[in-house]
């Protein structure tokens, strides 16, 4: 007799701003594609509503952006540095452009401050 553990799903984390209609619609997006046909849930949702990223995560994610400018895509105000940039999210937390999605098991994140392509394509990736 053979046994099969059961499958866990990749987490998409979605630092979300409850006042930006863009993040709304990106955590509907979200929800909406988050079963496949059969009924089945694709991924998790970890939603940060008031949360900032940890210093690790934040790095992390300014790694996974692939952006020779990272904090300009994150913040609203122009920081230089990961330093700077952990530095300002602790002073003021809302200086954070929400909606940003993370899959970290793939290694990829989209700010989804202009659009919301860049974050659809994420959610599209998780067949």
């Amino acid at each position: 007799m053979s046994f099969r553990p059961p499958r866990s799903l990749p987490i998409l984390t979605l630092f979300h701003n409850v006042k930006s209609d863009r993040s709304k619609a990106a955590l509907t997006m979200l929800q909406n594609k988050q079963k496949n046909v059969q009924g089945e849930e694709k991924y998790r949702i970890d939603v940060m509503n008031a949360e900032s990223p940890t210093d690790t995560q934040l790095k992390q994610i300014a790694g996974f952006l692939k952006s020779p400018t990272p904090w300009k895509e994150m913040l609203v105000e122009d920081v230089g540095n990961a330093q700077d940039a952990l530095h300002l999210l602790k002073e003021k937390p809302d200086v954070l452009r929400c909606p940003i999605l993370v899959d970290w098991e793939k290694g990829t994140a989209a700010v989804g401050a202009s659009t919301l392509e860049a974050l659809e394509k994420i959610i599209d990736a998780r067949k």
